[in-house]
């Protein structure tokens, strides 16, 4: 009677130890799949964000792909005057739309409209903030006034593709004066005397889960001095 006692509670014992291995097993499964769920959702933000870099170098560029931006010939009133690279200017709908300048004459135009009655000089993606110090202020810009992945450099009679993340771009312009001596290893980036401009981009990308985020921020400068010579 006593060796069968003993054999029970062995049993019970042996019990309680598997079914602990098993919930230890379960537990550290599941933790693996949260981890790996994690690490594949800031891989798609981290895909976006970069994706959105260069979407904004295109619109600075005012490129399509391969080729500059055009009206639509699905859209005859729209004329290439009133396009600036892959934006609309002075159009009778959008008459105050920001763009990219080509020159100051441009580039104090696009300051005015976006400086006049806005608490954040942006629009459409584009800032032309008063120093470098500016926006770092406001923090991430808000997604209504930033642009979305091919929203500019899509042709107009096309779709952009619903992303499986959530992403917009900011691009602050500043004007370069060129005060004080330029760094050797910085000579090369120094824009064009014509097009003397600097831009700033910024791209925020969400993914599915809360708090994955990621913000990647980069220097352009189009139009080097260095392509002039």
């Amino acid at each position: 009677m006593q060796e069968r006692g003993i054999a029970l509670l062995s049993v019970m014992v042996a019990l309680v130890l598997a079914g602990l291995a098993v919930l230890a097993g379960a537990r550290a499964g599941l933790l693996h799949e949260m981890v790996a769920g994690h690490q594949s959702d800031r891989l798609r933000a981290q895909a976006m964000a970069e994706a959105l870099l260069l979407d904004a170098e295109a619109d600075i560029l005012g490129r399509r792909g391969d080729a500059p931006c055009r009206p639509s010939p699905a859209e005859p009133q729209r004329t290439a005057s009133g396009f600036i690279g892959c934006r609309e200017r002075g159009t009778a709908s959008v008459a105050t739309a920001p763009y990219f300048p080509q020159d100051t004459e441009e580039f104090d135009e696009v300051r005015a409209l976006l400086q006049v009655g806005a608490a954040v000089p942006c629009r459409d993606g584009i800032c032309v903030p008063s120093s470098l110090q500016a926006l770092a202020r406001t923090g991430a810009l808000p997604q209504p006034l930033g642009a979305r992945l091919g929203q500019f450099t899509l042709a107009s009679d096309g779709a952009a593709p619903e992303p499986s993340v959530r992403g917009w771009y900011w691009v602050e312009i500043f004007l370069f004066r060129g005060a004080g001596p330029t760094p050797a290893h910085l000579q090369h980036a120094l824009p064009d005397p014509a097009r003397p401009f600097v831009y700033r981009i910024t791209a925020l990308a969400e993914g599915h889960k809360p708090g994955t985020q990621v913000v990647l921020r980069s220097l352009f400068v189009p139009h080097p001095r260095s392509q002039l010579q």
